[in-house]
């Protein structure tokens, strides 16, 4: 009798772990967007900035690199050869950021938009000084 519970409980455990893992979301979840998607637009959101001195200076056009998502992780080096980092959501949603050691404060750049269906990127890019709007194609 023990011998049978014993092996019902064994038999009773993989079971629980087998339907565990049937509805653990597969790391594919964010295989729609994977991919290489090239930049089509660039566009200031300023046109000037307040340097650290307390100067006014113009906001120069910037073209950041490819953007690659793999995985729902996403990167793109910005124009100045920043690594943006960030994580891609089921619904396409973006947010990336980047925070480098800098003079009298740390350089941040942060990253917000959308992926929608046609694989188009629209997304924000602002930083300590000059913001942009990005469009990215798949």
């Amino acid at each position: 009798m023990r011998r049978r519970i014993g092996l019902l409980g064994i038999v009773g455990f993989f079971g629980l772990v087998a339907a565990a893992d049937a509805q653990t979301p597969s790391s594919t979840a964010a295989a729609p967007f994977d991919g290489t998607y090239r930049l089509v637009s660039s566009a200031k959101v300023n046109n000037m900035y307040t340097t650290k001195k307390g100067l006014m200076a113009q906001c120069l056009d910037r073209t950041p690199g490819p953007l690659k998502i793999v995985d729902g992780r996403a990167r793109y080096t910005s124009a100045t050869g920043y690594r943006v980092r960030g994580t891609v959501g089921p619904q396409g949603e973006l947010a990336m950021r980047s925070s480098t050691p800098g003079g009298s404060r740390p350089i941040e750049i942060n990253v917000n938009g959308t992926i929608d269906g046609t694989g188009t990127i629209r997304a924000r890019q602002i930083s300590n000084a000059c913001s942009y709007d990005f469009v990215w194609q798949k």
